[in-house]
Order: structure tokens, then sequence, then C-alpha cells
């Protein structure tokens, strides 16, 4: 049996639900053995919870050779200098999208993980396609919807009347356009993954019941080079009546069409197909189980233990969607179409 990958988790905010994940399925083949939060009566009480130690210090995950892996669950602005100190200590990370606000910084540091030797994976874009997106790309690359034009997605959950609590969900600069950053920047990923460079992009947005700073009503409209457009609806106040996060998405082309999550969901025992292709010459259908954002433990793993060589994703492909991002917050800032630079 192979000795799963022995991680240290910083940053207990989001990061506990990820220590929840990796606590509650031991078949995973990773360990969560600290856990590491600045804030103190936060560390020890996360501790409890899932039955390890904990330290408010990353020096210390970084000393201790019986580590393997850092989980960095931290906000997203100056990630990219923590991820450079963890690889220079010689650990592994797992992080959480989007890692950084600095795409030239982004760039620089996974570049300088690839001259370590060192893993850094995030759960968007993924290190390896993940299943709806391999028939995707197998469809727009044999053909079948002919030329990709066009695309739409939404992603919603209800959160409701939010209130602040100091995080960085609550700072416009750190959090921009918050339900596309948060939960739309998925749907970012698979576009520049189908449609290429971005030209533009267009940003609407509204409060509807949060009490942050930030929306909770957001659109997004991404014109590419192609000459493509593709627009996504993401929402902190629309719910569901089975799931807790919901979405679908269309993607056009000149000869047919790809239909992913579209309607509401299935009840249990009801499941069917929810990846088709309808196209000029043939209809073709998949079940799909999972999501968009899942952290992708087994071939993180793979890398770590070097039974994987390479990862399928680029360092340019995560910047990409970093200067999106950018270009969005210019645009809510201003109201106006950005150019994506």
């Amino acid at each position: 049996m192979l000795k799963p990958v022995r991680l240290g988790l910083v940053g207990l905010n989001f990061g506990a639900t990820v220590c929840r994940e990796l606590t509650g399925n031991p078949a995973l083949p990773v360990r969560l053995t600290t856990v590491c939060d600045m804030d103190a009566a936060r560390a020890q009480e996360r501790a409890a919870e899932f039955g390890v130690p904990y330290t408010t210090s990353l020096d210390q995950l970084l000393d201790d050779p019986a580590i393997d892996a850092i989980g960095l669950y931290t906000g997203p602005n100056g990630r990219a200098n923590l991820i450079r100190r963890i690889i220079r200590a010689g650990k592994h990370v797992m992080t959480t999208k989007p890692f950084e606000r600095d795409a030239d910084e982004a760039l620089r540091v996974l570049h300088e993980a690839r001259d370590l030797g060192k893993v850094v994976h995030l759960n968007s874009p993924n290190p390896r396609p993940i299943a709806e997106m391999v028939y995707i790309k197998e469809w727009i690359s044999s053909g079948a919807i002919g030329r990709p034009t066009v695309a739409q997605a939404s992603t919603w959950v209800y959160y409701g009347a939010t209130p602040p609590d100091g995080s960085w969900y609550d700072d416009p600069q750190l959090c921009p356009v918050a339900p596309i950053f948060r939960i739309g920047i998925y749907c970012v990923n698979s576009f520049l993954s189908i449609f290429g460079e971005p030209a533009t992009v267009q940003v609407t947005h509204s409060r509807v019941e949060t009490k942050r700073p930030t929306p909770d009503n957001a659109s997004l409209t991404i014109a590419f080079k192609s000459g493509a457009i593709a627009n996504i609806l993401a929402s902190f106040v629309a719910a569901s009546t089975h799931d807790r996060y919901r979405g679908g998405t269309v993607i056009g082309g000149t000869k047919g069409m790809i239909f992913h999550g579209i309607g509401p969901a299935a009840r249990e025992g009801e499941a069917g197909p929810n990846l088709i292709l309808s196209s000029e010459d043939r209809i073709e259908s998949h079940v799909i189980t999972g999501h968009s954002g899942e952290y992708d433990w087994e071939f993180f793993a793979q890398r770590v233990r070097g039974e994987v060589d390479h990862d399928v994703t680029t360092p340019e492909e995560v910047a990409a969607a970093i200067r999106v991002v950018a270009a969005m917050s210019e645009a809510e800032r201003t109201g106006k179409t950005v150019a994506c630079e």
C-alpha cells in the first residue's frame, strides 16, 4: 500500500471545509497532519475538531520533515509569495482558485515551482481536465459543433443577508465582482480553455441581500479574440431546491450545441444524462458525476510521488484567468468595457 502524502493545512476559515473533506474520507491518498492559523483560538478549536496538532507559525510547518505538502487556504492577495516560501522549503502545494491577484507573480512562482521540481495544484483550473471538459474538448476538436462561437453559464447558491466578517470577502479590491470571483471563476477557466485568448470584459452587478460592501449578483461578459462571446451569471441570492450549488452551461457552434447541467437538479434515484451534444449529425449524452472546483487529491498524490511527471494545465493558462480577473476588477470600478492585458 502506498504511503499517503502528509499535508499541513494553513488558513482555517475556508480551509476548515477542506479539512473536513480530508478527514471524512480515509480512502483519500492525502492525510491531514497539522493545522495552522494566525488566530490561535481558531487553530486550537479546529485542531480539536480534526484530531491533529496545531500551530500559528507557517515556519514551523516548513521546518517539519514529516510534512510533504502544504494546503494553502489564505486570502488570494500575495499568495504567490507564500507559495514561494513553501516550495523553497522543499514542500509541495495544494491551494485554491484564484490563488493570486497578480498574473505576472503567479506565472513567476509557477515556473519556479517547475524548476524546483515542486507540485503546485489548484482546484481551478485543474491540473488535468475534469470529466465534462474531456468530452467537451473532444466534441469541439472533432468538429461536431463546428466553430464554437458563443457560450452562457450560470452558477448560484443562496447565502442570504451575509454580514461583514472582516475577511477579504468584504474588500472589493481583494474580492472583485464577488460572485464571479468566488464561484464563477470555474466558468471563466472553462471558457478560456474552450475559446482561447480573451479580448475584453464587461461587468454588471447588484446588491440584493448581502450586508457586505461587495455585490451578491453579477454578470461577466468576455469577448474573445476569435470573435466568440461568453457570458457568466453568478449569484449568492438564488436558492436551489435540491442542491446547495447549482448551475448550467450552453456552448454553441456553427453546427451544433453542447448542454451541461441544464435544468433543475434531479431528485435522488432520478439521475440521467447531464452532458448532451446536439449536432447536425448526432446526439450524444453522458452522465457526469462530481462538479467543478473539486480538489484532485489522487492526481496530486501521484505528482508528489513522482508517478506522473507533468500537468496538462500550463502556468500560462492559470495566469490567463488572473488577467481576466484584473480586467474584471477594473470594469467593476469604472463601469466600462476593459481590455484584457
